[in-house]
């Protein structure tokens, strides 16, 4: 008799989603969704931990995410956010005390839908199963980001070796790698020491992986020879979360 009042018919619901709508003491809010907000990209979120979760958090752990009026559970790699370029170096852990870029796969949304992380339910094994009462602590807060599959998340690792022989501007390394062919290949990539010393691989010697080096100045027998190599890195993909 409500003219404000409305009935709908839901098609073709799962039984234990159903079972879950029925059982929750909360209200059900139900929302219509745009165009392409049914596709799945690449999500960045902007997000600060909140400073009263202490514990440590690993890229690709699982945590769950609010965004807007969406839950689903996500495995997020972390980035810098660096505004003067468009390449952002990954960290291994979510860092406290500042702002960071969480980037995972997710449903299409539209910035700046607001943001809330939470430790995944004892219960969450699946995306269907993250309706519970229980209570957890807010891990982090934030916003959407952007909604971008080509923004470039590089991961650095640092090769290193050891001064085997040294002559003033010149050093044979060792360590770094193990056979000749890896010192030919890698012979562009330019070489850094922990004295701050910038040089160049001139060639291999022997079959075992020693290299000759040359340096921009006097080296010394007990620095670090470094090599830093860089890689694309994308967020897990977990096909059956999107089924």
């Amino acid at each position: 008799d409500n003219p404000n009042s409305y009935i709908i018919h839901l098609s073709n619901v799962p039984t234990n989603v159903a079972q879950q709508i029925c059982s929750c003491r909360g209200p059900v809010v139900m929302f219509g969704i745009l165009k392409y907000e049914r596709k799945v990209s690449v999500l960045h979120y902007m997000v600060k931990r909140h400073p009263d979760y202490t514990d440590p958090i690993k890229a690709k752990e699982e945590l769950e995410v609010h965004c807007g009026y969406r839950r689903s559970l996500i495995r997020p790699i972390y980035s810098q956010n660096n505004v003067n370029s468009d390449k952002h170096l990954t960290e291994r852990f979510f860092q406290l005390g500042r702002f960071t870029v969480a980037s995972a796969y997710g449903h299409v949304m539209f910035p700046p839908s607001p943001v809330l992380f939470f430790p995944p339910s004892s219960s969450s094994s699946s995306s269907s199963s993250i309706m519970t009462d229980d209570f957890r602590p807010l891990v982090a807060a934030g916003t959407l980001l952007t909604v971008d599959p080509n923004r470039m998340l590089i991961k650095r690792v640092i090769l290193t070796g050891t001064p085997f022989s040294v002559h003033k501007r010149g050093a044979v390394v060792r360590h770094m790698f193990f056979n000749p062919d890896d010192v030919r290949w890698f012979r562009p990539v330019e070489l850094w020491t922990k004295n701050g010393l910038l040089g160049h691989i001139r060639e291999p010697r022997g079959t075992k992986g020693y290299m000759k080096c040359s340096f921009e100045s006097f080296i010394k027998q007990n620095d670090t020879v470094c090599m830093s190599l860089y890689k694309r890195q994308l967020p897990k993909w977990e096909p059956q979360r999107f089924q």
